[in-house]
């Protein structure tokens, strides 16, 4: 299926923009603080063991930061174009990944584990 790169990152960004609007308030205001990009592919650092990442989350999840904490990096959630469009046969279908992928990684941003993601149904 042809989707250009520019076309991928609309698709994730009018994706992102409907998730964000489905949370509630005060999750809504902390998801809004990830930044969101696009790479092609993961690089080795990122995907070291080959498992073919759709999407990363960077940073220092939500349920580990304290009070005192005052300097980390800004979260950071990655979404990959060349797995993602491989996974998908249709426009529609690329659209519900990367929902999927959204979700998950945001899952991760919240504090969810993969196995606690898997169980919710955002593995």
């Amino acid at each position: 299926m042809p989707v250009t790169r520019q076309r991928f990152e609309d698709l994730v960004f009018a994706c992102a923009e409907a998730l964000l609007a489905e949370l509630p308030p005060h999750l809504r205001a902390e998801a809004a603080t990830v930044l969101l990009e696009v790479a092609d592919q993961p690089t080795p650092e990122q995907d070291p063991e080959g498992a073919g990442l759709l999407g990363l989350y960077e940073g220092v999840p939500l349920v580990e930061r304290r009070p005192d904490d005052v300097f980390f990096q800004p979260d950071r959630i990655t979404l990959f174009y060349r797995p993602l469009l491989e996974m998908a046969g249709t426009e529609a279908q690329l659209r519900r990944e990367i929902r999927v992928t959204l979700v998950h990684e945001l899952g991760h941003f919240f504090g969810f584990d993969e196995d606690e993601l898997e169980q919710r149904g955002w593995g």
